[in-house]
């Protein structure tokens, strides 16, 4: 594989599609040390890291005096012991080795202390692992998707990845766009959330301030993953098998996947297949692939949609309005809130529809405090009220929707099943995703904690060693982020350490620690590559 991390069409299977005019859509690629699905946060975090920048603790005194004791001058993280490390650490993640690096990066994030990392990253030029990363879209994944006027759940620094500090970035990035929108004060960044506008663009930015961009490309589908053990690859058009280049031969026989998919070019508008063969597949696709559906009858109706750009999009062509009839939003979630807000932000008439009561502490708005989240505690107040915002609100809760009609008329079903019919201008099914696996056999659905059920970062996460970040039931395959239920950009960043870890030890960077009973750790033999 070329360096830069290029993608090529195997053995001439590639076919391009759409090229009316002479362009180079030719990628060098075939082989691969690792290959990266996924571009967001922790597809550039694990590519950051496997560049050869390293974490070191900085040596400054940290809250947390036992992990004090523990931590290693002058010694990388990633050469110590993560589960010695990670030992008694408490927090919102069920994965030690996430807890172990937001611990060390935003000590006491979770009580609201504004502490520096105790983390400093290092470049090391002859530890750098040979990858790439494939995404769908320019790098940041989803965040480039999203409402960008709709702000972040988390704190605006707990989006922040290694090397670049958040607080500095989005400071400097809106002095900036207030000069440039002639405003006379910039927002003030420090403890506030930001926007998902403000997030995707760090992120954008973020891969070519750190050098790394090079290792991305983008509009690529990857289609099929699968092992080959023993096995060559075949052929698209002859059927018969062969190896994509006379480079890649000496890996015939060795226990390598496959990563099939389709490399769209933007400038020309043409595609060609590709191949690339690697002994690592880590998977970074996130939780938004795939809408969770109601399974009702008039699901598939044209008005029935589950984003807020469809949302946006109806506003804009103005099917929907303040004279309109109501939208329909469905779900008692983030995303369902968003929308019911951003509706009317804009006068439009809102109809809300969920299962739970308006009163259920389990509802997510329940649980964020109040000074920093006051949209989402505005949302507890008007599902009690049932009707609000003179009027342009109704909630109807402990309801569910049974059927979407032709005629752009919804059936909703009580708590008594007592039947309403109501008709509305849009209907926004938001009650979660699950991810795309489509490249996967069976969709993954070997890989989950529950054996045959889809995956889902709540209920069904991928089963892996929380040390490596592996698959438990694939070797060599490997799951990031949501996918293992690190929903949060700030945990997803232990798993890439983790993983990383575990790559520096199969190249012989890192020696295995044994940690014995009394907590001192004995170095064994070193890892041969």
């Amino acid at each position: 594989m070329a360096e830069g991390g290029s993608v090529t069409q195997s053995g001439g299977s590639g076919k391009k599609r759409g090229c009316k005019r002479k362009c180079n859509c030719t990628k060098e690629c075939c082989y691969s040390q690792v290959v990266i699905i996924g571009n967001g946060p922790s597809g550039i975090c694990l590519s950051y890291i496997l560049s050869g920048n390293w974490p070191y603790f900085t040596g400054e005194p940290h809250p947390d005096p036992y992990l004090q004791i523990k931590l290693k001058d002058d010694v990388s993280i990633l050469e110590q012991d993560l589960d010695y490390l990670s030992g008694g650490l408490e927090g919102r993640s069920r994965n030690p080795v996430a807890l172990l690096f937001d611990t060390l990066h935003q000590p006491n994030a979770d009580l609201g202390d504004d502490e520096k990392s105790r983390l400093e990253w290092r470049h090391h030029n002859d530890r750098v692992m040979q990858h790439v990363v494939l995404g769908k879209g320019q790098p940041g994944g989803s965040w480039r998707e999203m409402d960008g006027s709709v702000l972040t759940l988390s704190l605006g620094k707990w989006m922040e990845l290694p090397g670049v500090t958040f607080q500095e970035w989005i400071q400097e990035y809106r002095e900036q766009n207030a000069i440039n929108n002639n405003n006379t004060k910039a927002e003030e960044s420090s403890q506030t959330r930001a926007t998902l506008g403000e997030v995707a663009k760090y992120y954008a930015e973020y891969v070519s301030t750190t050098d790394i961009l090079s290792n991305f490309i983008a509009r690529t589908e990857v289609t099929s993953v699968r092992r080959l053990k023993g096995k060559r690859v075949i052929n698209n058009e002859s059927g018969e098998p062969e190896i994509p280049c006379q480079g890649c031969c000496k890996f015939e026989g060795d226990n390598l996947f496959e990563v099939k998919g389709r490399h769209y070019n933007g400038m020309c508008g043409c595609s060609q297949e590709f191949t690339v063969l690697t002994p690592n597949v880590v998977m970074a696709t996130g939780m938004l692939g795939n809408p969770n559906r109601l399974n009702v009858e008039g699901e598939s109706q044209s008005y029935v949609c589950t984003s807020l750009k469809d949302l946006d999009n109806a506003v804009q062509q103005e099917d929907v309005h303040s004279k309109s009839d109501p939208i329909l939003v469905i779900g008692a979630g983030l995303n369902a809130a968003d929308a019911v807000l951003c509706a009317l932000k804009q006068g439009i008439p809102v109809i809300h529809v969920f299962r739970r009561r308006a009163d259920d502490r389990d509802v997510i708005y329940a649980k964020l405090p109040k000074s920093v989240y006051p949209e989402y505690n505005q949302m507890i107040s008007m599902m009690k009220e049932s009707s609000s915002h003179d009027g342009l609100y109704t909630s109807y809760a402990e309801h569910r929707n049974v059927e979407f009609k032709l005629d752009r008329k919804v059936v909703l079903s009580g708590p008594n099943d007592e039947r309403l019919e109501l008709p509305v201008s849009l209907a926004l099914v938001m009650i979660g995703n699950l991810p795309d696996l489509s490249f996967l056999p069976n969709q993954g659905r070997n890989l989950g904690a529950s054996k045959g059920r889809p995956i889902s970062g709540r209920d069904n996460p991928i089963d892996v060693n929380p040390f490596t970040m592996e698959s438990l039931a694939e070797p060599g395959l490997f799951a990031l982020g949501p996918l293992v239920g690190d929903n949060f950009v700030r945990y997803a960043q232990g798993g890439c350490m983790a993983l990383a870890q575990h790559f520096a030890m199969k190249n012989g960077w890192v020696q295995e620690m044994k940690v014995h009973e009394n907590g001192e750790e004995e170095e064994e033999e070193e890892v041969s590559q």
